[in-house]
């Protein structure tokens, strides 16, 4: 047995280890900071002639990681939040209740339907988390916009890790972001003109074309679609450059500094800030009538521009991409738009004339944001009558497909050419399906009524065969959608993809969900899931570029339940090509595939070991004949009533 070990007299007590600063510590050295004077600092410090930062408190353990501390922080909040919720579960008229779904998150601001029929009662969010006033969303605007705007718990780890820090101020690097928003803005709508801009800037002081104010928005936009993460980076400098100049650019209108709050609006929605988003661009509608821009476009009886020129071009312009922004902005949000209808019909009226210096991209944007505006009037409001507001949609609808008829032959959806659209005409079409959807699901509401007669009664068969049809034409437009946003992907690129498709490809992916969802037997539909598994691995491609992507992405969440779609979005791979596979063997539902009867080409990659992205490299090769063939959605591939009506071509009677 040791002897118990004892201590001499001589040496006295165990004393404690000495404590080094900081700066010793980081580089290992000996430290005599213990026994030098306050004021002097330890001798390493004084010969590198470094402050000499010590903490006689100290324990002298290795200092912790603050950015576990964080995270274990953030855990430690989120876990308290699902608690605080299960003790506290929300009422049943807070929210619809779904089969299978978890309890609301008590943060969540707005609990709202998705895709809420026209007569839901409006929601006013609290924003009680950060002590701010009560926010208005109407029934137009999808349950993620309400939703928290902190960063989604699902993608947080793939935040950007920025490996140096770049010269906001390099002006090579400054040219290049320039060069890259004047590309990437043509993909929507083009606010800045190029030529105009270039030969302002060039005098180097603000001027009518040119601002500070102006050039630091356009920054922050270009930053965000690079593929570089310390670039990205850069958008947050500029814009609290812009942000620091925006009272100067609000007290000198300018169509420049019109210019720099409508990119602000877009750059901050896309951040998930819709409240500074939304005021950004009602702070460029104002000026429109204040620098009399909203006179642009009004035409000669003989169908010419009033004031002729280059001046009078850009000038409408402008007022054209106001009308577009407020008109997207105002059925994303569900609020009533600040432009005049009167405003918006002559804009509108010289579109469709055209002239030879107006781009023909946005003027098929005006002719569609016109009645899309009325649309969301419609919709949002409460006051109007279920009769009222059904022939208003109606006849909305009438003048949507008249639009769409309309349109030239070089800008209209082909199915089997898809990638030689111009790369404008995709978020301008996937627009187009999401208000079809809108508008269709408010038209296949039942009308509630008191008393019927005999005769009215005998029509409830066809209005339920009318109903049948009328979620189906739903589910073509949402799958369109997705067509659209996969093949973008695909051909072009997740860094070039405009944000005007980011709100319609997750109302497509709700509308999805919820038919396959619906129709239950996932057995017969490989290919929906398909387009479904791939549409969502568009959505997380692109969540570095546009953080509002983690919120939306966590509202479909509800919706898919605990079924075997919610695997799509808890893996840490959401989206990854081997997301089908995932879901096919979710224990949820016993899912066999290979007792399937593969009879389309894409059925037939799967087979064949093929990956699903693999069939994307012969785009204009007819892979799906049956899925997409001139626009027409075939049987075989579908659960969905038989239907012989075009995708391309949906002017039948509307219920």
């Amino acid at each position: 047995m040791v002897p118990p070990r004892r201590e001499s007299a001589a040496t006295g007590p165990s004393q404690r280890a000495a404590i080094a600063c900081q700066s010793c510590r980081l580089r290992k050295v000996k430290c005599d900071a213990e026994s030098a004077a306050s004021d002097q600092g330890c001798t390493p410090c004084r010969r590198a002639r470094q402050e000499c930062v010590f903490d006689p408190l100290a324990d002298g353990r290795r200092s912790v990681s603050v950015k576990l501390v964080d995270k274990l922080q953030q855990r430690i909040e989120s876990l308290e939040a699902l608690n605080q919720a299960i003790l506290n579960p929300a009422s049943p008229s807070d929210a619809p209740v779904l089969p299978c779904s978890p309890p609301a998150p008590a943060i969540s601001r707005a609990p709202r339907q998705s895709l809420p029929a026209p007569t839901t009662g409006n929601a006013k969010s609290p924003r009680g988390l950060r002590g701010e006033s009560p926010t208005f969303y109407g029934a137009t605007s999808h349950p993620h916009v309400a939703s928290p705007s902190e960063d989604s718990l699902l993608t947080s780890s793939h935040g950007d890790a920025v490996a140096i820090q770049l010269d906001a101020d390099s002006p090579r690097l400054r040219d290049q972001l320039l060069r890259s928003f004047f590309k990437s803005q043509t993909l929507w709508v083009d606010i800045v003109n190029k030529e105009s801009f270039l030969s302002h800037q060039a005098a180097g002081i603000d001027s009518r074309w040119y601002s500070k104010f102006l050039e630091n928005a356009m920054l922050a936009c270009g930053s965000r679609l690079s593929t570089s993460a310390s670039v990205r980076a850069l958008g947050a400098k500029y814009l609290e450059w812009a942000k620091s100049d925006a009272m100067r650019a609000l007290t000198e209108p300018t169509p420049a500094n019109l210019q720099g709050f409508l990119l602000l609006s877009e750059y901050e929605v896309t951040k998930g800030n819709d409240r500074p988003g939304w005021m950004f661009c009602g702070v460029a509608c104002r000026m429109l009538s204040d620098l009399g821009l909203h006179e642009a476009a009004r035409l000669t009886p003989a169908g010419k521009p009033q004031a002729a020129g280059k001046e009078n071009d850009l000038a409408y312009a402008l007022l054209s991409a106001c009308i577009v922004y407020e008109g997207v902005w105002t059925l994303y949000l569900g609020r009533p738009s600040s432009i005049p209808a009167s405003v918006m019909n002559t804009a509108a009226a010289r579109a469709r004339v055209g002239q030879p210096s107006d781009s023909p991209w946005l003027s098929a944007w005006v002719g569609l944001c016109v009645p899309m505006a009325q649309v969301s009037y419609v919709l949002n409001e409460e006051s109007m009558s279920d009769s009222e507001r059904h022939d208003s949609l109606r006849r909305l609808h009438g003048q949507v497909e008249d639009w769409y008829h309309n349109l030239p032959p070089d800008m209209t959806y082909d199915e089997n050419r898809l990638t030689n659209m111009d790369l404008a005409g995709y978020g301008l079409h996937s627009q187009y399906c999401k208000v079809q959807i809108l508008l269709r699901q408010a038209l296949a509401k039942p009308r509630t009524s008191k008393k019927r007669r005999h005769s009215q009664m005998a029509n409830d068969t066809d209005s339920q065969a009318s109903a049948d049809e009328s979620k189906a034409l739903i589910y073509h437009y949402a799958l369109r959608t997705a067509r659209l946003v996969v093949t973008y992907r695909e051909a072009f690129g997740t860094e070039k993809m405009p944000s005007i498709m980011l709100d319609n490809a997750v109302v497509a992916a709700t509308t999805m969900i919820r038919h396959l969802t619906e129709a239950g037997n996932v057995h017969d539909m490989r290919s929906q899931v398909s387009w479904l598994s791939q549409l969502i691995k568009s959505m997380e491609l692109v969540h570095t570029h546009f953080p509002i992507i983690g919120r939306m992405l966590d509202s479909l969440k509800p919706i898919c339940g605990s079924g075997p779609f919610r695997s799509m979005l808890l893996s840490s791979q959401a989206g990854s090509p081997d997301a089908f596979s995932r879901l096919a063997q979710a224990p949820s539902q016993a899912m066999d595939f290979e007792a399937m009867p593969h009879n389309n080409a894409l059925d037939d990659s799967f087979a064949l070991g093929l990956d699903s992205d693999m069939i994307w490299d012969f785009f204009d090769t007819s892979l799906v004949p049956d899925l997409f063939f001139s626009g027409r959605v075939g049987d075989s591939s579908l659960d969905l009533p038989a239907s012989s009506v075009p995708i391309s071509n949906f002017a039948q009677a509307v219920p």
